[in-house]
């Protein structure tokens, strides 16, 4: 199925990583903002967003869009596989560039690059690299870990302040939203993923047996933002901004399992993860306003 957006600046902003990686800035704010009522300095700020973006950019690069078949995406990574290519060069200098600025924190960042490395290894078209695949059974909880600890932990771990309860409950909260998310996109990819024999959670497990773990995760997710709003937030509101993004996770799971539609996936989806920390910005603006 061709693209309804193709060649537009709504595919570009997609599926050439801008969106995504906008997405791990605006996460990693909220969660800075949230429990020091301050924003992250700009140099962490840069290399979030073009760490991500240089990790998507090799990892769709490194795609074979003839094998790996999408809805929409394959099509525009045939088309312009050489934009991967020019990102990935131009934030990797982006990302070297605020790294240095950075390197006071390296030891809380060097985590994040080593699950970053572990999960985009098997891309790589050579051996030992291409046989990894076959061991990743953690596949889909490597990924929702990675994008947890980046947006969710790291943020505060470079502020040096004491690690609190309060900050392991919002990590387990966003884990507990993320992996979910995560679920769907390998839900998508089962076919495939067992085809060229990865092992993991989805390739080996039924869909029944899915949907009970997928349901399970929600369930704490949304317990987790029951405790947080009530003991260490601002209550009602807070509850708010954080079970939109679980419901609509939970409402989109029998239409994602029955389609590849990219837009789904890679915008609405990903969007997601972003979605709470949207909302509490809205928040903060509206609050702004009236008492200005």
């Amino acid at each position: 199925m061709s693209s309804p957006y193709k060649n537009s600046i709504f595919d570009f902003i997609i599926f050439s990583n801008i969106f995504i990686a906008l997405c791990a800035v605006v996460m990693t704010a909220y969660t800075m903002h949230l429990f020091t009522d301050e924003f992250p300095p700009l140099s962490f700020i840069g290399f979030i967003f073009f760490s991500t973006l240089a990790s998507y950019s090799i990892h769709w690069y490194l795609t074979d869009e003839t094998v790996e078949v999408t809805d929409a995406r394959t099509s525009w990574l045939a088309k312009y596989k050489n934009v991967h290519a020019l990102f990935f060069i131009i934030s990797a200098v982006g990302c070297i560039y605020f790294l240095m600025k950075e390197l006071s924190y390296i030891k809380w960042i060097l985590p994040a690059v080593v699950l970053t490395l572990i999960y985009t290894a098997p891309k790589f078209p050579f051996r030992p690299f291409t046989s990894l695949k076959k061991f990743i059974l953690a596949k889909t909880a490597l990924l929702a870990l990675m994008w947890t600890y980046v947006t969710s932990a790291l943020p505060l771990l470079i502020t040096e302040r004491e690690w609190q309860t309060v900050h392991t409950l919002f990590f387990l909260n966003r884990f507990t939203l993320i992996f979910p998310i995560c679920i769907l996109f390998d839900i998508r990819d089962k076919e495939f993923d067992k085809s060229i024999g990865i092992k993991s959670l989805v390739t080996l497990l039924p869909f029944s047996k899915l949907k009970i773990i997928f349901d399970i995760i929600i369930i704490l997710n949304i317990i987790l933002s029951i405790v947080l709003s009530y003991y260490y937030l601002e209550g009602t509101v807070d509850n708010f901004i954080l079970l939109i993004p679980t419901f609509l996770t939970y409402v989109l799971y029998h239409r994602a399992i029955k389609t590849k539609n990219d837009y789904l996936f890679y915008f609405t989806l990903d969007g997601l993860m972003a979605f709470s920390p949207i909302l509490y910005f809205l928040k903060i603006m509206m609050r702004s306003a009236i008492l200005s």
